[in-house]
């Protein structure tokens, strides 16, 4: 064998080994994405597929890519605490899911329920706005965000259970809770309490670190009023909580 020969059979053999080396498979064209869990709960990829399963669905640019994703609400009654309800948002680059569940979720009342798309942390797409829990007249709702390739929820300062992390909104005569978005940037918690012939209105605005909603007391306002110009003057009460943030 010529020594040009021998080199030609090297060099192939080298090629051949490198090629099998080579661990790397690009995805095939139109391939779905992928399926990965993101929660622990053994019934997550199970939810995501049933239909029958589902509590509302609704369509909106969760993960800011401006393509519409589907957002829905599952729930497996028989599953363990913690997976008995997920939120999912099925996008072009696959499915995030959060768990919405707790050992006081009550699963009978109709909740959690999705309750509206909104842009609430003025960044990205919209955030996932589900009703998790409820008083005797009070609803308590949980805002879900997109980050970091996953849905997370947003954390309330200093909040405390059972409501932590949670918005009031609703209530009776007595007392009245609401949320929105404040004109110039962050979130209004506020409280409308009975006092003889008025109302105490306090609003308290919180600002946004990240996911977390911190407390600007500088931006404190108080005052009183009559309950029917409340909603007329004060958009947090007028409607569904943070019905007055943009869609998007």
């Amino acid at each position: 064998m010529s020594t040009l020969t021998t080199h030609l059979c090297a060099l192939l053999i080298l090629l051949s080994l490198a090629a099998g080396c080579d661990n790397s498979e690009s995805p095939e064209p139109g391939a779905p994405p992928s399926e990965t869990p993101s929660t622990r709960c053994p019934n997550e990829e199970e939810l995501r597929a049933d239909r029958s399963a589902r509590r509302g669905v609704l369509r909106g640019d969760v993960t800011g890519d401006g393509i519409a994703d589907e957002v829905f609400v599952a729930v497996d009654e028989g599953a363990e605490i913690g997976c008995r309800a997920l939120l999912f948002v099925s996008s072009d680059e696959g499915t995030g899911a959060a768990s919405l569940d707790v050992e006081d979720t009550d699963l009978g009342l109709g909740l959690p329920a999705l309750m509206g798309l909104k842009q609430i942390d003025d960044e990205g797409g919209s955030d996932v706005i589900v009703d998790l829990a409820a008083g005797a007249s009070t609803l308590f709702a949980g805002v879900f965000v997109f980050a970091e390739g996953g849905l997370e929820q947003v954390r309330i300062e200093a909040s405390q259970p059972p409501a932590e992390n949670l918005f009031a909104h609703g209530g009776g005569v007595a007392q009245l809770s609401a949320v929105g978005c404040a004109a110039d940037g962050g979130v209004l918690i506020s409280t409308a309490v009975a006092e003889t012939r008025r109302y105490r209105v306090d609003r308290h605005t919180y600002e946004f670190d990240e996911t977390v909603l911190t407390r600007n007391r500088v931006r404190d306002e108080t005052e009183r009023m009559r309950l029917e110009r409340i909603p007329r003057v004060l958009p947090e009460f007028a409607g569904p909580p943070f019905s007055n943030c943009p869609d998007e």
